[in-house]
């Protein structure tokens, strides 16, 4: 058995080997940024705009108020 096995059968190498498998997890962005990183603003043409119903409007606003607030994006 190999150096590296056995050291997970020690009795305290339970612990040291969680925290060696722990080291390697790569953080988990907050959601804001993921949000962020996956989306872009929606701008659609005056044409559509003018086909829309006013629940498509208030949530294209809504959407695009959002992205402002978290991301940044500019009108």
């Amino acid at each position: 058995m190999g150096k590296a096995l056995m050291i997970g059968l020690l009795p305290g190498g339970l612990l040291f080997g969680g925290l060696l498998l722990a080291g390697c997890t790569t953080p988990v962005s907050p959601a804001r940024q993921v949000w962020c990183d996956h989306n872009q603003a929606r701008r659609p043409s005056a044409l559509v705009v003018a086909a829309m119903t006013r629940p498509e409007l208030d949530e294209v606003n809504a959407y695009n108020g959002k992205g402002a607030r978290w991301c940044g994006w500019k009108p």
